[in-house]
């Protein structure tokens, strides 16, 4: 019985680790209400082009964008779907970006522009 919850043990802590994403992200990401949400080592600014570059990786359509003091947004299209990407500063060298595919939300194709973006860093 011990062996089985050591060996869940070290399944279960493999998993978290392969949710964290690049060496970029800070912890790991959070889906919520839709969206999936990670915190990036970087200013918003660098967060912001990772994020467009990132899309266009994707071929993914970018139909909107803004970008602000403290704040950004990009809206894009994942095949028939809708995306909205939202950055948000949290210190001078962090952001949160939170990104939803469909209006429901879909992890899986969030969780895909969450690695395009990780890569651009």
């Amino acid at each position: 019985m011990k062996r089985y919850l050591i060996l869940l043990i070290f399944l279960s802590m493999g998993c978290a680790a392969a949710l964290v994403g690049g060496a970029t992200a800070v912890g790991t990401y959070t889906y919520i209400s839709g969206q999936l949400i990670g915190t990036y080592n970087a200013n918003l600014e660098t967060t912001y082009h990772a994020v467009i570059s990132g899309c266009n990786n994707l071929n993914l359509p970018i139909h909107n964008r803004k970008l602000s003091i403290d704040r950004a947004f990009i809206a894009a299209r994942d095949g028939s779907k809708d995306v909205w990407i939202n950055i948000k500063t949290q210190t001078s060298t962090t952001t949160k970006v939170a990104v939803r595919v469909g209006y429901l939300g879909d992890e899986f194709a969030s969780q895909k522009i969450h690695d395009a973006i990780s890569k651009e860093f």
